[in-house]
């Protein structure tokens, strides 16, 4: 019984289990730092290619008269989702894994002031819609944040 008592009023350890708790929680937090870190940083890229995907298609607009062969083409015109679909993927993201799936493009027959108007054509809008579901992985909690970002632009040539 004696030793029993002993070993209960002993403290000989006791630094290290009080390490062990406050690691796990100080890591948790430099992970979780991380974490929104690059949470903030896809969100900047999904911005991004929204807006590059609105330009691609706003200076492509209806005064050429050839479609896009590719999304290197200058000379031609955009007229469908994949065309811009295309290219958005074909610039560099990195750390994002888009997929064709993640990117709404539609031509709005109205042109900025609520006329309507011819699609494809000056003057009128391109919208597009860019989703990426980003995965928060840290130690002991996750979660997953949809992130979104919308562009429109009028149609310039």
């Amino acid at each position: 019984m004696r030793r029993v008592k002993s070993l209960a009023s002993d403290e000989d350890g006791a630094e290290l289990v009080e390490f062990a708790l406050s690691a796990t929680i100080l890591f948790a937090m430099i992970f979780g730092i991380i974490q929104f870190s690059l949470l903030m940083f896809a969100g900047n890229f999904v911005a991004i290619a929204a807006q590059q995907g609105t330009r691609y298609a706003m200076v492509r607009g209806s005064d050429w008269t050839i479609p896009c062969a590719a999304v290197s083409s200058y000379d031609c015109e955009v007229n469908t989702p994949t065309m811009v679909q295309n290219y958005i993927l074909s610039q560099p993201h990195p750390g994002l894994n888009l997929k064709a799936s993640n990117i709404t493009v539609t031509w709005p027959t109205t042109t900025a002031s609520g006329a309507t108007c011819v699609q494809y054509s000056q003057g009128c809008q391109v919208e597009v819609k860019v989703s990426y579901p980003f995965k928060l992985s840290i130690p002991l909690f996750s979660a997953s944040f949809p992130l979104t970002s919308t562009s429109i632009e009028t149609i310039q040539d």
